[in-house]
């Protein structure tokens, strides 16, 4: 089947992102969980309201700005880029580019709409199981470092992560077929990421609404115990629209 061709290539992608998530969570979460230091921390933060700096001024507020908001958004979203702009060439190589092994891949008796969509649902469930693994964690290590973190919100993360980022996956795989050229659209789709994420990395606030990586971190449900619905809702339509144009584009190009 075409989703397990797709996975088989990909796997050691998946499995090198893995790795180095887990290499950041040791490097986030293995000295423990030091309260006054974390206090001071967040006293230095100018930009702070009082608000904020009591919302974070516990183990679970610890682990969310410096997890969720810091690192795993803008890391989950690294890696939806490259998966995106990867999954078609890694899964059918030369694909892209019109090569021969594109070629015998059309030749099969299956549309070129199902090739890509088991190609983009099988890049994505990578991704996926990316959040699902690491966000899982968390209250397992509270444990063990003898504080609690709440599964559900561990779950509504998570979440967050996955269906908020998603517009980076769908982008980045748009201008791949658009592109014929992976590595271009990685680096144009990586920019936007870096743009987003740049100008706030020192500050542990709420990012404007219209800045997705708030989103993906949870930013309104952690502070107010809101979901953000309408920045959820853009990115999944901006989603299915990238997705759909580029299943159109490519039914329409000629090999």
């Amino acid at each position: 089947m075409l989703w397990k061709k797709s996975w088989w290539e990909t796997r050691w992608l998946f499995l090198i992102c893995l790795v180095a998530i887990f290499l950041m969570y040791g490097f986030t979460f293995g000295g423990g969980y030091d309260a006054a230091g974390w206090a001071a921390r967040l006293q230095r933060r100018a930009s702070l309201s009082e608000s904020e700096r009591q919302a974070l001024n516990s183990y679970q507020g610890q682990t969310w700005a410096l997890w969720f908001k810091l690192l795993f958004s803008f890391i989950w979203a690294d890696f939806a880029v490259v998966m995106g702009a990867v999954c078609l060439n890694t899964a059918c190589p030369g694909m892209v580019s019109q090569g021969s092994a594109g070629l015998f891949t059309f030749s099969l008796p299956v549309s070129r709409r199902k090739v890509l969509l088991s190609q983009a649902a099988t890049g994505f469930g990578a991704m996926f199981l990316l959040a699902l693994i690491p966000s899982l964690l968390l209250p397992i290590i509270a444990r063990f470092h003898g504080q609690w973190f709440s599964w559900s919100d561990a779950l509504i993360y998570m979440l967050l992560v996955i269906f908020g980022g998603a517009v980076f996956f769908c982008f980045s795989f748009l201008l791949t077929v658009i592109l014929s050229n992976w590595f271009v659209a990685f680096i144009l789709v990586e920019s936007v990421v870096f743009a987003l994420y740049l100008p706030f990395i020192r500050s542990f606030g709420a990012r404007p609404r219209w800045n997705i990586l708030g989103v993906m971190a949870g930013e309104s449900y952690f502070y107010h115990g809101q979901i953000p619905w309408p920045g959820l809702l853009v990115s999944l339509i901006l989603s299915a629209v990238f997705i759909f144009t580029a299943i159109r584009i490519y039914e329409r190009r000629d090999l």
